[in-house]
């Protein structure tokens, strides 16, 4: 049995990977971060491209000019603020100095090492990839060089009249005047606009093992020649590793090379391919040796020891290179009070380093901790107030809003919505629905892609119409006014002593909601047989059939509520989803809800068979029991504290997606029909830059760009069609399409655009045809 729940969990989810994703800055498209005048830019800004980089810092400075009131010139004194300060002297910091000065603004540019390090820092001889071939950054400053060392020359001969400033930038202050830059010496520096372009400036990656601080390890390789005859081990799998391997391997070392993982999935795919290259060339002189997956236990003198499989093997090493890359300056932006990705402060790795002291709690952010549990706590009263708990019950018995008046028992229209105005459930349904469609113009605005477009306009007229205006207005009305027939009304709608309009209209957000998202009309006391084959129709074959065409999102990007509210209030938190192997685990929460409620329709059913045995009663215990004086049952535990407070409740901390992914019971069946859909998000491995902003937007906590980087058409069931990775890839890799299942051969591709980047690549590619004729 456990042998098969493994084989069906790894089949459904756990093949896949849960992708990691960097904390870093959070910056808008224009580059602004939370600290009004303050742009953050270049590898921090989540592109690791140099022309991304270049473009990013002379845009910061055309927003500056564009929505901001700065007066031009020079700065009188040293005590006029500068309307620009530039913090990082790289390519992006200078792109922005060179396009202050050309925009005639006062700037300082800062630097604590000198020009242009990190290039510098490069191997010699290191190939530089300027892609897009025919993309031109904004501003003047361009760049075309392809090896290191002429890329420096580029750079200086078109940046030597900028004067940098030797200094380093210890945080960034708010002012009754503006901005305060602090150095590392105390100097204060006044400035109007910060652009932040230091880089991942941060301490190297650590590896935690004994001897890492020994003289022979290195973090950056600048000669490789130096090398010829040694043997080195090269720690990693990104491409400064897999470059490090390649350039040392052709000096003529003998090289091995170490990564943690069984496949490479991060570098470039030519990188890739080229180490494999050397590893497979029987008469190189020096082969290359790739291990993997290996995990360094130990440097030693002339020696690493490394766990594998099957054991510890010992590895000869002359020299070491730890290319696992550099952190960010995360304690600079922190005391600079920048909003950071997911920043909860430093948590410890372990539950035995929780445990050895408690000064890692003086480490955390309580702001934002107090901040989520005071929202927590807020989302849980309103569900309370709407959905029978406490709260209602103390506002109901003090008669505060919204009961206390005797709705109208007219039939005029204003009389129905004045009834509809006693219930609490009419203004959560009216904020939900104003929501959607105030956040949906936004997205749609924010997001100039024809696909957002239609997505978003269809979810906010599904919102409004049949799961707003229909149940509380329209229906009512209708029956009042004896519009509609009684027996369809007995069908769909019966009678009820407790209902405000005298029959039970909310079952209309049936047509909509799918059972087991919404259970109420098929766990009902007596069968509403209209509403068992309306259910049985949804979920046993509507969905599947435009799962099988579309994916899973046809239905949660498309028709759902909960989707509709997470694409659109939640644009913009989508990069808060958790990522990760263990998250991944946490999918499978939704099986387990899934097969509560098919349990608990086993249990209707013998019910309606046998009413009043103990099936019955087996029933109503789970349905709505009380154990030990507590809602211990179903529809309290998933629908109101998992769906309402914990999925509303962590909305601007942990993604609007979050019941979605974890614990809605609908997409855990649809995640098995996924399984066999035609849908993929296809790939064309060569554009992809491994820059992981496809991962790091997917609030689904897919590893987009694991599919991205190997061209594989990605096939994870989570995805919902938001379009988020489609449309935010730098370089246009991504698209939707279908695939055959069995051989994955290429169907069809949408039509519907999602991919900015496309879009514009074909508007100049237009431009350029018109302006050839």
């Amino acid at each position: 049995m456990l042998g098969f729940v493994k084989q069906y969990v790894d089949w459904l989810h756990l093949q896949w990977p849960g992708g990691e994703v960097e904390t870093l800055p959070r910056v808008n498209d224009d580059f602004r971060t939370n600290v009004d005048g303050v742009y953050v830019v270049g590898d921090l800004a989540g592109v690791p491209l140099l022309k991304f980089s270049v473009d990013g810092g002379a845009r910061a400075i055309q927003d500056i000019v564009d929505n901001q009131e700065v007066p031009s010139g020079e700065s009188n004194s040293e005590q006029d603020p500068y309307d620009v300060v530039v913090l990082g002297a790289g390519a992006s910091g200078m792109a922005a100095a060179r396009e202050a000065k050309t925009q005639g603004l006062s700037f300082c540019v800062l630097e604590a090492r000198r020009r242009f390090a990190t290039i510098h820092d490069f191997q010699k001889g290191k190939p530089i990839y300027t892609y897009p071939n025919d993309m031109a950054p904004a501003g003047d400053l361009q760049v075309s060089a392809t090896v290191k060392e002429e890329l420096i020359d580029e750079l200086e001969a078109q940046t030597d009249d900028i004067p940098v400033r030797h200094a380093e930038a210890h945080r960034i202050d708010e002012t009754a005047d503006g901005l305060e830059v602090v150095t590392n010496e105390g100097d204060c520096i006044s400035a109007r606009n910060v652009v932040v372009a230091i880089g991942r400036s941060g301490n190297f990656r650590s590896l935690d093992v004994p001897g890492e601080d020994k003289d022979h390890v290195h973090h950056r390789l600048y000669d490789p020649t130096r090398c010829e005859g040694h043997d080195v081990v090269v720690i990693g799998g990104g491409d400064s590793a897999m470059e490090a391997a390649t350039a040392l391997t052709e000096a003529g070392a003998a090289v091995t090379l170490s990564y943690r993982r069984d496949e490479f999935v991060r570098p470039k795919p030519e990188n890739v391919e080229r180490v494999h290259e050397l590893a497979n060339d029987p008469e190189g002189d020096n082969p290359l040796e790739i291990l993997k997956p290996t995990d360094v236990e130990e440097i030693r003198d002339d020696s690493v020891r490394l766990s594998t499989e099957d054991g510890q093997t010992g590895v000869k090493a002359d020299q070491v290179f730890a290319m696992i890359g550099r952190e960010a300056p995360l304690d600079f932006f922190r005391r600079s009070g920048i909003e950071l990705r997911n920043d909860w402060g430093t948590v410890p790795d372990s539950l035995t380093e929780a445990m050895s002291g408690l000064s890692w709690l003086t480490d955390l952010r309580w702001d934002r901790i107090g901040a989520f549990a005071t929202f927590f706590l807020f989302m849980a009263a309103v569900y309370s107030w709407k959905d029978g708990g406490v709260v209602r019950r103390l506002a109901k018995a003090a008669e505060v809003f919204p009961f206390g008046w005797s709705p109208g028992t007219g039939t005029g229209l204003g009389e129905i919505l004045l009834g509809s105005m006693s219930k609490p459930s009419f203004y959560y349904t009216l904020a939900y629905s104003a929501i959607v469609v105030i956040f949906g113009i936004k997205r749609i605005r924010r997001r100039k892609t024809p696909y957002i477009k239609m997505q978003t306009m269809t979810l906010m007229a599904i919102q409004v119409l049949p799961l707003f205006l229909l149940p509380e207005i329209v229906l009512p009305w209708l029956g009042k006014n004896g519009l509609l027939p009684t027996g369809f009304l007995n069908a769909l709608f019966p009678t009820s002593e407790y209902a405000v309009h005298g029959r039970q209209y909310w079952r209309a957000y049936g047509f909509i909601l799918a059972w087991p998202l919404m259970v109420y009309n098929v766990f009902t006391q007596d069968p509403l047989w209209w509403w068992l084959a309306i259910c049985f129709v949804q979920t046993f074959v509507l969905i599947p059939g435009m799962i099988y065409f579309w994916g899973k999102g046809a239905y949660c990007g498309w028709i759902c509520s909960c989707g509709a509210l997470a694409e659109t209030l939640g644009d913009q938190h989508r990069d808060k989803m958790p990522h990760g192997d263990g998250w991944n685990k946490l999918n499978l929460a939704g099986q387990v809800i899934m097969v509560l409620a098919f349990a608990l329709l086993f249990l209707r059913i013998g019910g309606w068979i046998w009413p009043g045995s103990w099936v019955d009663a087996a029933f109503q215990a789970g349905m709505r029991g009380e154990w030990f004086g507590l809602k211990l049952n179903y529809s309290w535990l998933v629908d109101v504290v998992l769906a309402g407070m914990v999925g509303y409740g962590v909305y601007f901390w942990l993604s609007g997606r979050f019941w979605c992914r974890f614990f809605c019971p609908l997409a855990a069946l649809m995640h098995i029909y996924a399984r066999f859909s035609r849908f993929r998000i296809l790939a064309d491995k060569k554009k992809c830059i491994s820059c992981n902003v496809c991962t790091s937007v997917c609030h689904q906590g897919i590893d987009v760009m694991h599919f991205a980087q190997q061209g594989k058409p990605m096939e994870d069931p989570e995805c919902v069609r938001c379009s988020a990775c489609v449309q935010s890839c730098p370089t246009g890799v991504l698209e939707f399409g279908q695939v055959q299942p069995n051989t994955g051969e290429v169907i069809s591709r949408d039509t519907l655009e999602a991919s900015l980047t496309r879009i514009q690549e074909e508007h100049a590619e237009e431009n350029g045809q018109a302006a050839s004729a």
